[in-house]
């Protein structure tokens, strides 16, 4: 749970500090996204479980129970099978399916960049509680 958070981060911090092409469709993606659920997910991304309130914990094991059902590999790139009536369900606000879907947008586009290959035997291997390693180990000489 906590590698999707920092890697929201992750991509956030690279969204907003990378070419205008991107900060603009952020612009325009955030624009739209009330301020509360922004602080919401501020409040909760990239901090410990230790730190965090009830409520806030109760909203990272949400997210973190709608990526385990609804994230998927598909040619080496995250796909976020969920709908915005996903995250209602689950008593989130259904904004947090844009934020997420650009996120992984973003993601998908720093694998690609990266170079990272068999991405789906990596999620397969890691997990949301334990971490993922995505990078680690491609250059290793055996």
């Amino acid at each position: 749970m906590k590698i999707y958070l920092y890697l929201f981060c992750f991509v956030f911090i690279i969204a907003c500090n990378s070419q205008k092409r991107l900060k603009t469709s952020f612009d325009e993606l955030y624009a739209t996204i009330p301020k509360d659920t922004l602080t919401e997910l501020l409040s909760i991304s990239g901090y410990p479980d230790s730190t965090l309130t009830i409520s806030q914990l109760a909203t990272k094991e949400k997210i973190s129970k709608i990526l385990k059902e609804h994230l998927t590999v598909v040619d080496n790139q995250f796909v976020l099978l969920a709908k915005p009536k996903d995250f209602e369900k689950a008593g989130l606000s259904k904004y947090y399916y844009q934020i997420l879907k650009k996120s992984f947008e973003e993601l998908n586009h720093l694998i690609d960049s990266l170079g990272i290959q068999d991405l789906e035997e990596k999620y397969k291997n890691g997990s949301l509680e334990d971490g993922f390693t995505l990078y680690s180990n491609e250059n290793k000489v055996k």
